[in-house]
């Protein structure tokens, strides 16, 4: 046994407690040390999160502000006209025998252009033949809560969408009496995309009833619509009972679909 040996051997007693109670204690430290950056990054998960959330209200906030602020920079406070009119139309009755005729359910057709029908009031901003009235859609001489109903053909798409739902729709359904009905044909382009991907449309059609002939001013589309787009715009001017009459309707090249809203609630009182 060397000298080492004989000076270390009383002390082992001494230093194996110590030497455990250092190894417990360091070992609980470490735990806590565990135990405090496990929370830590569980109060860094929460943070991002809330952060997260927080950016992304921002966000939408923004595009919300981002949008109104586009709005009204281009259409701001003035009369809403008719696409590809290039001054202010004074609303003006060309058949007043059949106004006056119609006079307790007026039947409105929007838009008629050379489409016209004769159970209804044909309403154009261009004094074509069979017009019974001439104005801009978004100026018409009838009073609030006074039609049966309003019909639109090929119109709505003529318009920006923001425009439809901010602007237009609420005013075409101030206009209707309880009860009264909406009814709108439009591009039905569900079954005009899955027509050209099946090869049964080619891209000139499909191009041409999406963007219009554009063969004058008046003749650009701004939009496209779904069963359920048209169906949410619908409900969010305050339209209920919405219903699809007809969809995948072959019209010329054009595949349409047919939906009617109905005013549920009285005008209120001005």
């Amino acid at each position: 046994m060397t000298w080492k040996q004989i000076l270390k051997a009383p002390l082992r007693p001494l230093v194996r407690p110590l030497l455990d109670r250092l190894e417990a204690g360091s070992r609980a430290q470490l735990a806590e040390l565990a135990g405090t950056i496990t929370a830590l990054g569980a109060e860094v998960a929460d943070l991002d999160r809330s952060v997260t959330a927080d950016l992304d209200e921002l966000a939408k906030r923004f595009e919300f502000v981002r949008k109104e602020m586009l709005f009204e920079l281009r259409y701001g406070k003035r009369e809403v006209k008719v696409e590809g009119s290039d001054h202010e139309i004074e609303p003006r009755i060309l058949n007043a025998k059949k106004w006056e005729a119609m006079a307790q359910a007026i039947r409105l057709n929007l838009g008629a252009g050379h489409v016209t029908n004769d159970g209804y009031l044909n309403v154009d901003a261009r004094e074509l033949p069979d017009i019974d009235v001439l104005a801009d859609v978004g100026n018409l001489p009838v009073e609030k809560g006074s039609v049966a109903e309003i019909y639109a053909a090929h119109l709505l798409e003529h318009f920006p969408v923001e425009e439809l739902r901010s602007v237009l729709l609420p005013y075409w359904v101030s206009l209707l009496r309880e009860g009264g009905e909406f009814v709108a044909v439009v591009p039905d382009m569900e079954t005009m995309i899955r027509e050209y991907a099946a090869g049964r449309m080619s891209f000139e059609e499909l191009r041409e009833v999406t963007y219009g002939t554009q063969e004058y001013e008046g003749d650009f589309h701004f939009n496209g619509f779904s069963q359920e787009s048209l169906r949410a715009l619908f409900e969010s001017a305050g339209l209920g009972e919405t219903s699809v009459r007809v969809a995948a309707r072959r019209n010329g090249m054009c595949y349409e679909m047919e939906i009617v809203g109905v005013r549920a609630s009285a005008p209120s009182p001005e």
